[in-house]
């Protein structure tokens, strides 16, 4: 981590005369270093020292220690007491005002909602700095900051902590056991996964009785077939598809069932895998590497199969002659509707050792020099598109000498993806660059500018002139991301889908009661006596819903139209922090206002399957600032009357003629001195054209000048302004008279 080497790193602690100020400090964005007005004590004065170089972009991290013997993560057969530090938050401080007990500090990760514990190497003092240069340190800087596992066994290898632990026997004996563990760690799956591959290959002519055995399958354990077709008649399929049956967002008890049934049913030898870590997965809502029938080509799913068949002849053979065919039929397949990086998650599924995955996950993880050589970051750099055959090749056998060449803790591809599966949550600069240059995608779909955007930042806005269409717009891209990117119209999306998107518009009354939680009358059923319970709102429950679907791999979309019309820090009170895209899941869990102050299990999180989609008009003058807490935790997108043209094609009589009218009229606005592209009309207006007769004067009079009117309501000329704005969107030009 080169961005760390000139930082310095502070562990510092949280209690003030036997009081814990954890949540002040946090809620207060400061730290406190205590003993005001004992400036003079010998204790202080050691402080002082470290104090004095606390320096804006230095790291803080709050944490308590304390000693355990019982519930180690590590065997303890002579019950010695283990030394334990709980990390509670991380952060980076903005300034040091000098005046020897405070800090600034912006808060980037809290761990207060759960136990972070670090073993061994710990400090009781109430400042401990620490650099990143030693073994130890930098590894306790990667667990405060990054979330990397600590390993145990590195620790208890050192003379100091193993004397503690064990005797020499002891030792051995654990030594032992984690190499056990290491080799059949997360593995198991590989062995199953190779041999599944080779017993579909013989199917490759003969679909018709795979399609047979799979759907025996689902009947013999009991499950109903996935959608394999719009109508579910299913004529033909692939072995890519066959794979992410088991390999999509269900939970592990459903995936051994049905990787059971195929066992039975294809009579594979390999024993059934217990855990599936690292293992990509595709979304629910495109499982399938073909297009249903209509919307796919005729030989697509024939290519899938030449595919995957060259793959297992180039991984047995390695000859130039199978190399030559892998190409050409890799470079087929990329062309192919629905297909993109899947295509890698495909080959790696099918041998494991041979191919790698270079889904989202992966291709961050070996795009920095610390996971890979620096020969292979420097030769391929952040691998951003889909590479062809050969490349992806090149890709391969650059991977495999880079493993070979450094004693990384992986040396398969297994092993890389478990790691890089692991390797999430990177708070360091290198990682926050990588994750903005990857490219997102919502488990690799196809999908719109848009749907990406908001799949990449969780949280976005439409902004833009009144009639763009921009709640229109945020239903269908809704509909585009709820479906996996296969539906593009929410006019078309099945019932299952419409259930993972909620609407609602703010308005000024709307509160935090309608929003999150709150006391609602009830009518007690027994007694017919009304009564008060805590009822969620409408976004907790939609949350609900969201967190219940999420080994499933739903996507949920939550829309608001007309956002800043409500009062926006009333409505989401401390759901400001949970919403965060960097504190979504257990990591942003906040207690709300009605939680049980004695229940610390009492919390709410926003899942990461969930997407907030807004739309506003921000020359409404009716409403006051957007809040600015809120504007950091959302992508604001403008959408322009302009982009929106393609509206009118198919809804008026005469295109050119609605076009050139709305374009002259938003022209003559930007020329208006206080006015801008954001007080543009948008073609939705024009819409309606289709209701009167195409009455041009009509629209104006009924539509447009009252809104204008408004626009310029207290301009010293707004006559004048009106005039020539009719006079603009006529086509006319004005005849002035000489006057002389």
């Amino acid at each position: 981590m080169s961005n760390y080497k000139d930082k310095k790193f502070f562990f510092v602690g949280t209690t003030i005369e036997g009081m814990d100020y954890t949540n002040d400090f946090m809620d207060g964005n400061e730290w406190r270093l205590g003993w005001e007005g004992k400036e003079d004590d010998e204790q202080y004065q050691l402080m002082r020292l470290y104090y004095d170089q606390m320096s804006e972009g230095d790291y803080i991290v709050l944490k308590s220690t304390y000693t355990r013997k019982n519930n180690l993560p590590f065997s303890n057969p002579n019950n010695k007491s283990a030394s334990v530090m709980r990390i509670k938050a991380v952060g980076v401080i903005k300034q040091n005002p000098g005046d020897g007990h405070t800090i600034k500090v912006d808060w980037i990760n809290d761990y207060r909602t759960r136990m972070k514990e670090w073993y061994f190497y710990t400090s009781r003092v109430a400042m401990w700095m620490l650099d990143y240069e030693g073994d130890f340190s930098s590894r306790l800087i990667e667990f405060a900051l990054n979330d990397n596992e600590q390993d145990y066994s590195f620790f208890l290898s050192d003379d100091y902590w193993k004397k503690q632990f064990y005797n020499e026997k002891q030792f051995q004996e654990y030594e032992l056991s984690q190499q056990e563990k290491k080799n059949e760690l997360h593995f198991d799956w590989v062995d199953f996964y190779k041999e599944f591959a080779d017993k579909l290959r013989p199917y490759s002519n003969d679909r018709s009785a795979l399609i047979e055995k799979v759907k025996n399958t689902y009947n013999a354990i009991g499950m109903e077939l996935p959608k394999l077709e719009s109508d579910r008649n299913v004529i033909d399929i692939d072995p890519f598809t066959i794979f992410a049956l088991f390999n999509k967002g269900i939970t592990d008890e459903n995936r051994i069932k049905i990787i059971r049934g195929l066992k039975e049913e294809f009579s594979v030898i390999a024993a059934v895998p217990e855990t599936f870590d690292g293992i990509p997965v595709v979304n629910n809502m495109a499982a399938t590497f073909y297009y249903f029938i209509g919307d796919r080509e005729e030989h697509d799913i024939d290519n899938l199969w030449a595919i995957f068949n060259a793959a297992l002849d180039f991984e047995q053979l390695h000859s130039e002659e199978s190399r030559k065919d892998f190409i050409e039929n890799f470079n087929t397949v990329i062309l192919q509707r629905g297909i993109k990086w899947n295509l890698t998650m495909g080959l790696y599924w099918i041998r494991p050792e041979a191919f790698i995955n270079l889904d989202t996950k992966n291709r961050a993880f070996i795009s920095t020099d610390k996971n890979m050589t620096s020969e292979f970051v420097d030769q391929f750099g952040v691998i951003n598109k889909l590479p062809g055959g050969e490349a992806y090749l090149d890709i391969i056998e650059a991977a495999h000498a880079s493993l070979e060449s450094r004693n990384f803790k992986y040396s398969t591809f297994p092993e890389l993806s478990f790691h890089a599966w692991h390797s999430t949550n990177r708070m360091d600069e290198t990682n926050s660059s990588l994750e903005e240059m990857i490219e997102v995608s919502l488990e690799d779909a196809e999908l719109s500018e848009y749907a990406s955007k908001l799949v990449s930042s969780k949280n976005v806005i439409l902004r833009g002139a009144p009639g763009t269409g921009k709640t229109y717009l945020a239903r269908n891209i809704a509909a585009e991301v709820a479906s996996g990117g296969r539906i593009r119209s929410f006019d078309d999306l099945d019932e299952q889908y419409q259930d993972n998107i909620e609407f609602i518009q703010f308005h000024p009354s709307y509160d935090y009661t309608d929003f999150v939680e709150g006391f609602r009358p009830t009518i007690d059923e027994e007694t017919n006596e009304m009564r008060y319970e805590i009822v969620p709102g409408i976004f907790k429950k939609f949350v609900s819903r969201a967190i219940a679907a999420q080994s499933e791999g739903g996507a949920f979309v939550f829309i608001i139209d007309e956002i800043n019309r409500g009062e926006i820090s009333k409505i989401f009170g401390e759901l400001f922090f949970a919403i965060d895209p960097g504190y979504r899941g257990h990591l942003g869990a906040v207690k709300t206002q009605y939680a049980s102050i004695d229940d610390e299990n009492d919390v709410f999180y926003v899942p990461e399957n969930v997407y907030i989609f807004g739309t506003m008009n921000d020359i409404d003058r009716s409403v006051e600032s957007f809040d600015f807490a809120m504007r950091r935790r959302f992508r604001f997108i403008e959408v322009t009357a302009e982009s929106q043209i393609g509206m009118l094609k198919s809804s008026v009589d005469d295109y050119e003629d609605a076009v050139n009218h709305m374009l002259r009229l938003n022209n003559a606005i930007s020329e208006v001195e206080g006015l801008n592209s954001h007080y543009h009309i948008g073609p939705s207006y024009f819409l309606k054209l289709s209701d009167i007769d195409n009455d041009y004067e009509l629209l104006w009079q009924d539509y447009l000048e009252p809104l204008l009117e408004e626009y310029v309501r207290g301009f010293f000329d707004e006559v004048t302004i009106l005039s020539d704005l009719k006079v603009a969107y006529d086509g006319k030009h004005r005849e002035y008279e000489d006057e002389n």
